[in-house]
């Protein structure tokens, strides 16, 4: 067995996009198109809008905020609850207190069967 850290330490920033108090961390390598990475938003933090390369799965694992996708409203987003975006869909985030989310992107992703459906915009 190997552990390893994903903490706060092991964060690079994120600075493109007009993003504040942002950072990532690569958590999975595959010779495939996926990729998993923790992003982490201090307090104030934004991640800018900007393009959705891949289909997109941000599941929060600490904290609230708020996502949108093209030039909708905010919703707000939590602990435990996740957005999707499709690839090529411009999206942002921002938090006023914080939070921490994984993220999936791959070509061919799609939200599981076991997660429950909150609203579709």
């Amino acid at each position: 067995m190997e552990r390893y850290a994903f903490d706060q330490t092991t964060a690079r920033p994120i600075e493109s996009f007009g993003s504040a108090q942002a950072g990532v961390t690569h958590l999975v390598s595959s010779p495939g198109p996926c990729f998993v990475v923790c992003i982490r938003l201090g307090a104030g933090g934004v991640l800018g809008r900007h393009r959705a390369t891949e289909n997109q799965l941000f599941l929060v694992v600490e904290g609230t905020g708020s996502v949108r996708a093209e030039a909708g409203d905010f919703a707000p987003i939590a602990a435990g609850q996740s957005a999707f975006w499709r690839a090529g869909e411009d999206h942002e985030t921002r938090t006023e207190t914080g939070l921490t989310a994984i993220v999936i992107e791959g070509q061919d992703i799609a939200p599981g069967p076991g997660l429950r459906l909150l609203n579709a915009t």
